[in-house]
Order: structure tokens, then C-alpha cells, then sequence
């Protein structure tokens, strides 16, 4: 895209100049949490999309439970979890939003 645009940056320096939208307060009310790759088979990551408005909330640096369930504590406010079957993901909705309906895909 950079060549088509005719701009002298690489990807890397591009995604240097990205700035991180600002994280809302509260959860929002269906959240959706997935697991990614920064780097296939090394860097693992997650991220959180607002289900209703079709937006990244956030994304956290890990795929550990501990990590997603302290943005549980801190966001407050999800009535519904969409996920995959990750243990990691049911350990941190049980410590941290044990309230929320979790929805599961196979």
C-alpha cells in the first residue's frame, strides 16, 4: 500500500505512528474476546471487540487469564462474553465477571 501510495515508510514505522484508541471506563454490554498472533508460534495476544457496535475495545498483550480478568475488574459492566473454548478465558469470566452469560463457539 505504502508503493501505491508513493510513501517512503515501511510498515513498521507506520504502525509506529499508530496511536491506541481510548479505552472506555466500563465494558461494554457484549463483549468478545479471541486470542491472535503478534508473531506466529512466539507472541500471543488478545483482543476485546464490542459485539453490538462492532468496535476494538482494547487489546491486551497476552493470552494469560490473569491479564484478561484485571481488565474485567477495571471495566466493569459485561453482561455477555463471547469466546472461544480457552481455559484461560472461563478461569478469568469466573473470577472476574462471574455475573455474565458466556457464550462459547465450538
Amino acid at each position: 500500500m505504502c508503493r501505491r501510495l508513493r510513501l517512503t515508510a515501511g510498515r513498521t514505522r507506520l504502525l509506529r505512528l499508530l496511536t491506541a484508541p481510548a479505552v472506555p471506563d466500563r465494558a461494554p454490554r457484549v463483549l468478545g474476546v479471541d486470542e491472535f498472533t503478534f508473531r506466529k508460534g512466539c507472541t500471543y495476544g488478545t483482543v476485546l471487540v464490542d459485539v453490538e457496535a462492532d468496535q476494538v475495545v482494547d487489546v491486551l498483550p497476552d493470552r494469560a487469564s490473569e491479564t484478561f480478568a484485571a481488565w474485567l475488574t477495571e471495566h466493569p459492566g459485561a453482561e455477555i462474553i463471547c469466546r472461544d473454548r480457552a481455559t484461560a478465558c472461563t478461569k478469568a469470566v469466573e473470577e472476574a465477571a462471574p455475573d455474565a452469560l458466556e457464550v462459547a463457539d465450538r
